[in-house]
């Protein structure tokens, strides 16, 4: 293993973003780094990589935000067919590095959840989405339509996933659609506060219904 990878996952598995940061090794190495461990999103270390990255590109973007835009660039192509399908963790990815960054990748936002017609990217798209919550009016406009019939679906972490993007969107009208599944016992592994747990969609209905008031 290359010692770069080797200190950035003790970093991860400590959670110390700011040392990350700080670590003598250029943006593109950090940035492939964080890339290559965030394929495996049943593991802690994988989420945590996916956190990292926007924590990361915040700190960049206060001197050098034309870098950030470009590891952008580089994830949305490994999302596009040419890229051979190795993107499969680039939807939340993006999503933190909007979320970091909301001024500077605001028009990133659409683009991510309109890959939710992908059957690999949909879950991946609407937790981005949940993670970006109310960029902007646009975007909430935008987006409520296309999560509502995910709460429909046949896969538990797409029914999750849509619940948690609908709270996090502030989407009041959803409220009843919400309280109808407020029982569905479909299991999502969630990423939260550091921690990776198995949760039911009906007890992420409820975190749902608490944020809408």
């Amino acid at each position: 293993m290359l010692p770069i990878k080797k200190n950035i996952i003790e970093l991860l598995e400590k959670r110390s973003y700011q040392e990350l940061s700080d670590l003598n090794a250029s943006h593109f190495k950090k940035v492939n780094v964080l890339i290559s461990l965030s394929y495996n999103k049943e593991t802690e270390l994988s989420w945590r990589a996916i956190e990292a990255i926007g924590i990361l590109t915040k700190q960049i973007a206060g001197d050098d935000p034309e870098t950030v835009r470009n590891i952008v660039g580089r994830l949305l192509w490994m999302l596009r067919d040419e890229s051979g399908g190795i993107g499969w963790s680039a939807p939340e990815m993006l999503g933190e590095i909007v979320k970091n960054n909301p001024e500077l990748c605001a028009d990133i936002a659409p683009i991510i959840l309109s890959f939710h017609y992908e059957n690999m990217l949909t879950a991946g798209a609407l937790r981005a989405t949940g993670r970006i919550g109310k960029i902007n009016d646009e975007m909430i406009s935008y987006a409520i339509p296309i999560i509502l019939p995910y709460l429909n679906s046949e896969t538990d972490s797409i029914r999750g996933y849509a619940v948690y993007a609908l709270g996090e969107l502030g989407a009041i009208g959803a409220k009843f659609r919400l309280e109808g599944i407020s029982s569905d016992k479909g299991k999502v592994l969630f990423y939260d506060d550091g921690c990776l747990k198995e949760v039911s969609v009906g007890e992420m209905v409820s975190r749902a219904l608490t944020r809408l008031g």
